[in-house]
């Protein structure tokens, strides 16, 4: 039996974070072939990442990264409030999501929403 990639987790904050609910949004959400590096970040880091890779010089909330066919990398800005949903918001990037067009963006809001029902057992507004 192939052993599924594992979720690893970093935090450059001194926030608490709790990793359950995480790993479980994980495990719904991403293929079982994908190994996910998650990164909580603080607003500074943040802004140097995305004026880096994405030439915005502003703070994001969540970036992700496609590092390999089944390899990525999400960094979370630590200060935001809804973690959860912008978790699978960046997952869903790696796994080809996105909204650059109205079509897409309620498909992506769509998945993720699910996502969060079934883990979570709540909506983000």
């Amino acid at each position: 039996m192939v052993e599924r990639p594992m979720i690893e987790f970093t935090n450059l904050t001194s926030k608490p974070i709790r990793r359950a609910k995480f790993e479980k949004l994980y495990r719904t959400t991403m293929p079982k072939n994908f190994a996910l590096s998650v990164v909580f970040a603080p607003p500074s880091l943040m802004r140097k990442l995305n004026k880096t890779y994405r030439k915005k010089d502003q703070t994001a909330n969540v970036l992700s990264f496609l590092l390999d066919k089944n390899i990525s990398e999400i960094f979370l800005n630590s200060n935001e409030k809804n973690l959860f949903h912008l978790f699978v918001h960046g997952c869903l990037h790696v796994l080809g999501y996105g909204h650059k067009t109205t079509k897409k963006a309620m498909a992506m809001e769509k998945k993720e929403q699910l996502v969060l029902r079934k883990v979570c057992s709540f909506l983000v507004d």
